[in-house]
């Protein structure tokens, strides 16, 4: 019988799973955000940014355990709700946004940067990519109209994220000290990569849907 269960899955199994990845991501960009609000100027700003560090590495490996039982279960299952190479790439994109999170921190903590106006303001639009796509993600299994309507919104806030984008570089390159141009290019190019797995996210959603139809 649990041989019979295993194979035949219920839905609910892979819809739960991708359904936690996304809320993970939500808190992952959250803590990122909380991170972009300590300046030099803050009292203790080293502790606190190091006590986000913690937080998001443990988030972090929580969405790993996450996408690893929902491979797992999509290599026991012969029966899945979608098509089993969607969700695979769903889970592994959303996976991935949480990665350039966590790497954000982390090499803004070795490099010893503070976070400035385009940071911020990045950081900000990928927060609300990030929310319309756990909307989308949520609403992928009932509602369908409104999982594509955030679909949308993801897509145009991913192109909002590659302008500021384009303009911190811009604005970076004005810069005299070499070595600060090369580390915070690594920074921004965090933060645009996942922007675009954003967009990625919310084309394989849009494929989903249109085959569901």
């Amino acid at each position: 019988m649990k041989m019979w269960e295993s194979i035949f899955k219920k839905p609910d199994s892979f819809q739960n799973l991708i359904k936690e990845q996304a809320k993970l991501t939500i808190e992952g960009t959250n803590v990122l955000n909380e991170f972009m609000g300590i300046g030099k100027d803050v009292q203790n700003a080293e502790i606190l940014r190091h006590n986000l560090r913690i937080q998001i590495k443990k988030i972090e490996e929580e969405g790993d355990k996450a996408r690893r039982k929902l491979v797992n279960e999509l290599n026991k299952s012969l029966i899945t709700p979608l098509d089993r190479q969607d969700l695979y790439n769903l889970s592994n994109v959303i996976d991935n946004i949480l990665d350039y999170a966590l790497n954000t921190i982390e090499e803004m903590l070795v490099y010893k940067l503070f976070p400035n106006y385009y940071l911020r303001k990045m950081i900000e639009k990928l927060s609300r990519g990030v929310s319309h796509l756990n909307y989308a993600v949520e609403n992928l299994f009932g509602d369908k109209q409104l999982s594509n309507n955030n679909v949308i919104a993801a897509k145009v806030i991913e192109n909002e994220i590659e302008e500021t984008y384009h303009e911190a570089l811009a604005n970076l390159f004005e810069n005299d000290d070499f070595h600060y141009i090369f580390k915070m290019r690594e920074v921004y190019r965090h933060i645009s990569n996942a922007g675009d797995r954003i967009s990625e996210a919310a084309d394989i959603i849009g494929n989903i849907l249109i085959k569901e139809v």
